[in-house]
């Protein structure tokens, strides 16, 4: 087991994130990480997986309401040009992520407003 210093994992949490941004899949960003490094595979995912919370949470809010915008349009678009194809299936596919990503979540804050935690679909037995 080789030691690591707080330096070459920052070092390396670094390249990982710049090999995520820089569209690399996560898997071949690992292989590129294990053979530079001399790390495990399971370390580079880590690192991987570190990289992409710090890319998700760079994104601040209204970078993210834009491109919830911006997929809702996409999605919305597909599923049009998927039913006038007779693509039935992608258009289902296309209106369930947009429901996915717009409705969902507007129900369950309606639904955590109203029972805020409270109650159980359980009934109470005696």
């Amino acid at each position: 087991m080789t030691i690591t210093t707080r330096q070459q994992r920052k070092q390396r949490r670094n390249e990982a994130l710049q090999l995520i941004s820089s569209c690399v899949p996560p898997t071949d960003a690992a292989a590129q990480l294990t053979m530079k490094w001399g790390c495990s595979r399971l370390t580079s995912l880590s690192d991987i997986k570190i990289a992409q919370s710090e890319l998700a949470n760079a994104l601040d809010s209204v970078e993210l309401q834009q491109m919830v915008g911006w997929l809702a349009t996409h999605d919305q678009r597909l599923a049009a040009k998927a039913e006038r194809d007779g693509q039935y299936a992608s258009a289902v596919g296309a209106l369930n992520a947009w429901r996915a990503m717009v409705v969902q979540p507007q129900l369950d804050a309606q639904f955590a407003a109203h029972f805020r935690g409270r109650f159980t679909h359980q009934t109470h037995c005696r």
